[in-house]
């Protein structure tokens, strides 16, 4: 029984042992100096061909791939600076329009402005004209009015001097009792007439 355990305790000691290794990796190696050797030339044989072909494949690019490559990144650059030139002429461009623009817009208001300014003037101008057409055509019809009434004055005067001449040239012949010369009496009812009129 216990040379069984002792067994068993060697047993779980190599298992455990293994384990490790395992788990250790290449660095339970360094305990095996010919397996590290062999790796070591293993390592300097695949460094060493890892730097030829390097080497080569850097004398291939240099040799077969750099003038195009070169070519290539320098027709990129020219592209790029001449986008950048476009750009900055596109960008002038678009200032001198803008300016242009503003300028324009600058004339179009100006000119608005002086077309207001003369449309102002203008009716300015024409409601004066049509207040005078108005004034003027007020005087004239208050002379048309005030000669109109001259007139009718001056007929209604006539008139009331008739009335007045056959009223009293009817008294007359009554108070006559005989035919007056109707002509010389009107005169001279008249005469009389006017200058008390005048006075």
């Amino acid at each position: 029984m216990f040379l069984s355990l002792a067994d068993r305790l060697g047993a779980a000691a190599e298992s455990i042992q293994e384990t490790i290794q395992e788990g250790l990796g290449p660095i339970s190696l360094l305990s095996d100096t010919e397996q590290l050797k062999a790796n070591a030339l293993n390592f300097a044989i695949d460094f060493g061909i890892q730097i030829a072909a390097t080497v080569i494949l850097f004398i291939i690019i240099r040799f077969f791939f750099w003038k195009p490559i070169t070519k290539i990144l320098e027709e990129r650059r020219n592209k790029i600076d001449k986008d950048l030139k476009d750009a900055e002429v596109a960008k002038a461009n678009a200032i001198e329009i803008e300016s242009n623009l503003q300028r324009e817009l600058d004339e179009a208001k100006a000119k608005i402005k002086e077309m207001l300014d003369t449309a102002e003037k203008e009716a300015n101008i024409r409601r004066d004209t049509i207040i005078n057409q108005a004034k003027e055509e007020a005087k004239r019809r208050l002379e048309n009015v005030e000669q109109e009434l001259i007139e009718e004055k001056k007929s209604m005067e006539k008139e009331i001097r008739q009335e007045i001449v056959n009223i009293a040239f009817q008294a007359a012949e009554k108070i006559v009792q005989k035919e007056i010369n109707q002509d010389k009496y009107l005169d001279v009812v008249d005469d009389i007439l006017k200058g008390a009129i005048a006075e």
